[in-house]
C-alpha cells in the first residue's frame, strides 16, 4: 500500500505541478491580452484626437485661410499692376472708364477720332492681356504652396496670413499659440 499511495502522491504532486504551469500559462496570455487592449484602446484615442485635429484644420482652411487669401489675391500687387495695364489704353485716350468704355466702342464700331488707335488694338490688347492673365502668379499663393509641404502647414499658415486668434481652440499642435 505504501507504494500505491507514493504512486498515487506522485501522480497528484505531477498534476498539481502541471495545473500550476497551466494558471501560470493563462496568466501570461491574459497579461498579454490585456497589454495588447491597453495599445489598442491608446492607438484609438491618439487616432480620435489625429482626427479631431484633422477636422478643425480643415474647418479652418475652408472657414478662414480660403477668405484670407482670396482677400490677399484680391488686393495683391500682381493684380493691381495687371488691372492698371489693362485700362492703360483707354485711360491714355481720355476714356474715363477705362478699358470697358475702350472695347465697348471698338466693339460698335463708333467713331472717335480721338480714339482711332486704341479702336484698331482693342482686341488685340485685350486677347493679349487675357492671355498674360493666365500667367499672373500671385506671391500668396506661392507662399502658400511652400508652406503646404511643411509637417506643420496649417501653423504656420495661420501664422503667415495673421489668423492665430481665430484659429486657436482646436486639439493639436497646430491649434497651439
Amino acid at each position: 500500500m505504501s507504494g500505491e499511495k507514493r504512486k498515487i502522491s506522485e501522480e497528484a504532486e505531477q498534476e498539481r505541478v502541471a495545473a500550476q504551469k497551466r494558471k501560470e500559462e493563462y496568466l501570461q496570455r491574459i497579461s498579454k491580452l490585456e497589454t495588447f487592449a491597453e495599445e489598442k484602446v491608446s492607438e484609438c484615442k491618439a487616432s480620435e484626437l489625429l482626427t479631431e485635429e484633422v477636422s478643425a484644420d480643415c474647418k479652418w482652411l475652408l472657414s478662414r485661410a480660403v477668405p484670407l487669401i482670396s482677400e490677399r489675391i484680391v488686393k495683391s500687387h500682381e493684380l493691381a499692376n495687371y488691372m492698371f495695364e489693362l485700362g492703360q489704353a483707354a485711360y491714355n485716350s481720355e476714356r474715363k472708364d477705362g478699358y470697358s468704355e475702350g472695347r465697348a466702342v471698338a466693339a460698335n464700331n463708333e467713331k472717335d477720332y480721338r480714339f482711332e488707335l486704341y479702336k484698331e488694338d482693342c482686341g488685340v490688347v485685350y486677347a493679349a492681356k487675357r492671355r498674360d492673365y493666365e500667367f499672373v502668379e500671385f506671391g500668396i499663393v506661392k507662399v502658400v504652396d511652400k508652406l503646404s509641404r511643411r509637417a506643420n502647414a496649417v501653423e504656420v499658415l495661420k501664422k503667415a496670413l495673421g489668423d492665430e486668434i481665430h484659429g486657436t481652440g482646436g486639439v493639436g499642435p497646430s491649434h497651439q499659440d
